[in-house]
């Protein structure tokens, strides 16, 4: 999977190749296809992957149970530090993103990310309801969806300094905030 996810990064999914991953890590293509029958499975692999280094934040969490606010902010700032500290996970993500457009299969591949996220953000939404915090009329769904758009938007920049993503992740997160918040009365 690492070597398929750094040869993504180093030529993006145009340049990808089963045969450059069996170079990589040194069997032949017949081996690599044993376990990986199509291009479609080690695609699958490397999203497992990327599943399994997103589910850990890369900033510290707290021990005892975060406020829905808390665990919004976290996701958040987690995403600045995936900039700064892994920024190859985003152009992974961009390149899958982009080729699912005209590509069924990884269209297929990566719903399943996407659905976890989902139900992640929902979970913060609706403890934030419950909490009192967040608005009660909120659509958790549409919601969810927003933060997931905005935040994928980010990797769309061309051009762009890691100083002036975390700038924008900022203004996302203080601008979703304003717009889950309950009002506060008077």
């Amino acid at each position: 999977m690492r070597a398929a996810y750094q040869l993504i990064v180093k030529k993006g999914l145009e340049g990808f190749r089963t045969r450059d991953v069996a170079v990589k890590v040194g069997i032949n293509s017949a081996t690599l296809h044993y376990y990986f029958p199509t291009k479609e499975t080690l695609l699958q692999g490397v999203v497992q992957h990327l599943i399994e280094e997103l589910k850990n934040p890369l900033v510290s969490q707290p021990r005892q149970p975060a406020s829905a606010l808390d665990r919004l902010r976290l996701e958040f700032r987690d995403v600045s530090a995936r900039i700064r500290q892994v920024p190859d996970q985003l152009l992974v993500l961009n390149e899958l993103a982009i080729r699912s457009w005209r590509d069924p299969a990884i269209a297929r591949i990566l719903l399943h990310l996407d659905e976890r996220w989902r139900e992640h953000l929902v979970s913060i939404l609706k403890q934030g309801i419950e909490e009192e915090t967040f608005r009660p009329d909120l659509n958790v769904t549409a919601t969810a969806n927003a933060i997931m758009t905005h935040l994928r938007g980010l990797g769309l920049h061309v051009n762009i300094d890691a100083n002036q993503l975390d700038r924008l992740v900022r203004q996302i997160a203080r601008q979703t905030e304003h717009w889950v918040l309950r009002a506060k009365l008077g």
